[in-house]
């Protein structure tokens, strides 16, 4: 992925050459171009929206399964891709502040949301898209219905936030900001085989290195989320694979034991990898169905429901 997009007097491409002009796009608040994906209920008039927040190096098209399970439910899902990430313009892996990540999401929500008034609004976010996510709720918590993650990025790994490299990339975001400080290790994703390949093999997916200005910021967020749990106000579900190596659970059961809201549920799936939603197909298949019978059960009952910690076994 090349690091801006092109302009023609056709209008902007995404990095990989196609006009914006024929893809679904939004045009955020600094002016770069965000690939768009919406997936509709076929049968009935959507009754709660629900936005996808993807996380670092992904893009908004690898949720296509739990997407089109919500929708059996009469969700209307939507989702972009990051600011330098899949199809949408930016410097892949480099952000200036978090909060652009935030505020584009904001912005889409509000969008949605007038679009279809009256009906609830749930936000679903995935590693650093847990973070933004919960950045989200907590500068507008009337805004959202719920909040679910998968694997949020709360509390750093030690393998990969050692105090050394948390020293040095912050001495590199001031001086060299894109300066690759690591990758995703793709072994840490999934334990199907399969998936992990299908990661590495789509070329949606940014294979490079992250960068120093980036780990700095991801690393603020997650420390502004500790600092701020007291005023997180709306329905949680939170979920995470005791054996994730890029995002400790640990940062969901902090979340959750910190949070002063009534209708919250935790699972800690044993034996799971980061991707929940790629795991093996059981494993995946049973996130999937916690995720839809959360939402719906409040898209149904309209109302705050018992909260539960839950430690499967």
């Amino acid at each position: 992925m090349s690091g801006d997009s092109g302009t023609s007097v056709d209008g902007p491409k995404t990095p990989q050459g196609v006009f914006y002009s024929k893809l679904p796009h939004l045009v955020n608040s600094t002016g770069q171009y965000l690939f768009c994906k919406y997936w509709e209920p076929q049968e009935q008039t959507p009754r709660a929206l629900l936005m996808i927040v993807h996380g670092v190096a992904e893009h908004c098209q690898r949720y296509e399964e739990i997407a089109t399970e919500l929708n059996q439910e009469g969700v209307l899902v939507f989702a972009h891709d990051h600011v330098g990430h899949g199809q949408s313009q930016g410097y892949p892996a480099d952000i200036k502040s978090f909060d652009e990540y935030v505020q584009d999401a904001l912005q889409h929500a509000d969008k949605m949301r007038g679009a279809h008034p009256g009906i609830p609004l749930f936000i679903f976010g995935h590693s650093m898209g847990g973070a933004i996510a919960v950045l989200a709720a907590m500068e507008r918590p009337t805004l959202f219905a719920g909040v679910v993650l998968t694997a949020p990025a709360i509390i750093p790994a030690p393998e990969t936030a050692t105090r050394f490299r948390v020293v040095a990339a912050r001495v590199l975001a001031s001086i060299l900001p894109r300066f690759e400080v690591g990758k995703v290790d793709t072994s840490f994703t999934s334990r199907d085989p399969s998936k992990v390949k299908a990661y590495e093999d789509d070329p949606l997916i940014y294979h490079g290195g992250l960068r120093a200005r980036w780990a700095v910021q991801i690393l603020g967020a997650m420390d502004q989320i500790r600092q701020r749990t007291s005023s997180f106000q709306v329905p949680l579900l939170a979920l995470h694979g005791d054996q994730d190596k890029l995002s400790l659970p640990e940062g969901a059961q902090f979340l959750y034991d910190n949070a002063p809201v009534a209708d919250k549920q935790i699972k800690i799936y044993p034996g799971l990898y980061h991707e929940l939603l790629n795991e093996v197909q059981s494993d995946a298949e049973t996130v999937r169905r916690d995720i839809v019978t959360w939402v719906t059960e409040r898209i149904d009952n309209n109302t705050i429901v018992d909260h539960t910690a839950v430690k499967l076994s």
